[in-house]
Parts: structure tokens; sequence; C-alpha cells
């Protein structure tokens, strides 16, 4: 019964399960268990070590391990509840890939509230085969966890979107605030949802529209606020973490750079240890303080030149962070140099780019004032503004998947509809 009812979900769930498990094999074949702890997975891992054995929240394998570093907590306390279980984290490799393999049958669901279901359907498809979401399941990031647990309180919002339940508003804000304490890029992401709300409501009243919009804000804000009180308290700060202050920073060197500033060949890193007087790394990026120093000097060059910075991430960019990948990468650990299969990989996304913007032209053409449509269109120029300038593209761009092939798949079947039939709008 239940597989006749949900074949679909179950048929995606699968379907994504086992191509991640086949990257993760011929990863591992080819590289060893090890390559999945690469970048941002070593520091999870210090976070977790210090949990368990000295119950700090620090990000130093050396001691002392003081609590001034403060990534998001979540996944850090995820990875430590596993090594308890399991005494290995490479049990967070494939636990980790299972509960990221919900998001497939997620984009579906988000899929058939805004769209036909065919096309629900086959956009959550190719969400589930593509090449950098495969590869990225296995790693030791926070994107494990994060992704189903953001594309749900998606999900949630466009069932109140559609429907009006003010419930399912004030669940999606609860599970946006725990996506937050997952991934920091999720924080801002309220205010999309507070902005739809409060216009779907101001049909009713204005005063209704204030009165739910500033629920869902406060209980959004009550998750994070234990948060926030820890780091005041222990750390002396209300930042929310302390990768948030090379992130500002990253915007203001590629300011720099775009500019014409500063060399395409200097190093971030390099340039806030000269600004922090940090002799690592690690020091340099974030300790309280030094995440402070960064923050403060980007934020005050980003102000000097607002028109260059919107220029830049708007003209330059946006574009490419939508259209560049990081598939050069899945090749070469993969060790595969087929040129056919290299040329298809880069032709890719500037083509699912081309058809989303198709799709959005034809979506609003139908109907303008489709708050659904507004959520995907503001969903997707959020994380691409946001991390237009970071340099791991591919994997902030997975944040913006769903919309992107959703509407993609919707302007591939408008452009069919010219040539072999009728395809609904709805």
């Amino acid at each position: 019964m239940f597989w006749y009812l949900n074949k679909k979900l179950v048929f995606l769930f699968f379907l994504m399960l086992f191509f991640e498990l086949l990257t993760i094999f011929a990863l591992t074949r080819l590289n060893s268990l090890e390559i999945f702890f690469r970048g941002d997975g070593r520091d999870y891992q210090n976070l977790a070590n210090d949990l368990i054995n000295h119950q700090t929240f620090a990000i130093t394998s050396q001691p002392p391990f003081l609590p001034t570093s403060f990534r998001t907590p979540i996944y850090p306390f995820w990875l430590a509840f596993i090594y308890l279980i399991f005494q290995s984290y490479n049990a967070a490799i494939f636990i980790g890939a299972a509960i990221f393999v919900l998001s497939a049958p997620i984009v579906y669901l988000i899929g058939k509230e805004i769209f036909p279901e065919k096309i629900a359907f086959l956009s959550a498809v190719i969400f589930a085969v593509e090449p950098w979401t495969l590869f990225q399941a296995g790693f030791i990031a926070a994107e494990q966890i994060f992704m189903p647990i953001f594309l749900f309180s998606v999900y949630l919002f466009c069932l109140y979107l559609k429907y009006g339940k003010t419930s399912n508003l004030h669940w999606s804000s609860f599970l946006l605030a725990i996506a937050a304490l997952i991934r920091p890029i999720a924080l801002y992401f309220i205010a999309i949802l507070i902005f739809l709300a409060f216009i779907l409501e101001f049909k009713k009243s204005f005063w209704r529209s204030l009165k739910v919009s500033t629920l869902a804000f406060l209980m959004f804000i009550a998750v994070l606020s234990p948060w926030f009180i820890r780091n005041k308290f222990v750390l002396g700060t209300w930042q929310f973490s302390s990768a948030s202050g090379l992130s500002v920073f990253n915007d203001y060197f590629m300011l720099e750079r775009y500019l014409g500033r500063i060399d395409s060949k200097e190093d971030i890193y390099e340039k806030a240890k000269q600004l922090t007087g940090a002799s690592n790394d690690i020091e340099a990026i974030t300790t309280v303080e030094n995440s402070k120093k960064l923050s403060d000097f980007a934020v005050k060059g980003i102000l000097s030149y607002p028109y260059a910075f919107l220029t830049m991430h708007f003209l330059e960019g946006v574009p490419l962070f939508l259209v560049g990948n990081s598939y050069s990468n899945i090749l070469f650990d993969l060790g595969l140099a087929n040129r056919g299969l290299k040329i298809f990989l880069f032709l890719f996304w500037p083509f699912v780019i081309l058809l989303a913007v198709w799709g959005i032209y034809r979506k609003f053409r139908n109907n303008k004032h489709d708050l659904l449509l507004w959520l995907l269109v503001l969903w997707i120029l959020y994380f691409s503004f946001l991390t237009a300038s970071a340099r791991d593209v591919s994997r902030y761009k997975l944040a913006i998947n769903a919309p992107l092939f959703m509407l993609a798949v919707f302007g591939f079947y408008k452009i069919k509809n010219y040539f072999f039939g009728y395809v609904p709008d709805s």
C-alpha cells in the first residue's frame, strides 16, 4: 500500500541513493575514504573531536582548546553523535548521504505544488542525478543534512502560500531556523518568507498581515536565540558564525580584484593574515576578534564603492555563478578524461539557465501575481547574489538546483509545446 501511494517518492529516493553510493564507491576506490574529509571536513571533524574530548566548541586540533571559533552548532553535534555511536567518522559519510537523498523526494513535493506532476517528477529526477549533487553527498560538510531540512522548510511554505494555513508558515519558519543553525547562508532567507507572507495576508487585512508575519519571524528568532545568547555570554559577540567574517571579506576581496586594486594571484588568506596579524589561516579567519576585524574592514571597503559592488554581483558575479560548475574536479577525482563528456558537462548549466529564463518568462506571462513563482525567483536570486563571489561555486549552487531545474523543465515543455502539443501553465 505504501509503495502504491508513494511510488514516485520511493523511486526518487532509491534512484538518488543508488547513484550516490555508486559515486562514493568510485571515489573511494580511486582515492580512499579520506577524500571525503578534505576542505571543511577537517574543521568539522576537529569541532566534533573537541566536543567529545574537551566539551568545548573549538575548531583547532591542538591545545589550548578554547571556544573562540563558532561555526554553527548542529552539524558538529551531529558528527559527534555519530562518532559516539559508531566510533568512526566514516559512518557519517554514508549516513549523511542517506539523509541527503531525502532532498530528491522533497523537490518532487515542492514541484507538485507549483507545476504539473510530470514536470515536478522530471525536475526531481534531474536533481537526483546531477553530477555535483552526487559528488557532494558523501563529503563531510553541512550540506548533508542542510539540504533536506531547508527544502522541507520551503515545501511547507509552498503549502502555506497555496492553501493559506498559517501553521505551515510557522513550521516553515521553525525549520528554516534549524537550517540556519546548520548553514548560516540560510539566515536571511527568512526575509523572503516574511515578505511573501505579508503580501498574501494583506489581501485580508493589514493587521492580520502584520500579525501573521511578525509571529513567523518571532518563531524563527526564538529558535536562534539560544545560539545568539551563547555567543554573547561565552564569546562576547552577537556574530552568528565566525565564518561570516570571511564571507564578507571575500566579497570585499573580489571587489578589490574587480576594481583592479589587487593582483589576480593574491591569496585571500594571506591578505587576511596581514590585516589581523594572525600566524596561520585558521586563526586569521575563525577567532572572534579576527572575524570581526575582517568583517568591519570589508564592510567599510564595500560601502566606499556600493555601485561597483552591485555591478560586480549582478552583471558579472551572478551570471558566472549560475552557469559555472566544478565538474572538472569530479572528472579529475574520478580519473576521467573523456572529451565528449567534458563538452556535455560544460554546456549543461548554460542550457539549464536558458531554459529556466524562458520558463520564468512564460510563467510570468501567465500570471505575474503568482506568489509561488515569486518564491522560486527570489529563492534563486537570494543564493545567487549572496554567494556569487564564492570560491566553491557548485557547492553553494546546490541550494538553487531545485528551482532552476523546475523552471528549466517547464521552459523545455513550453518550447516543446510549439511542436508537439499543449502543456498547462499551472
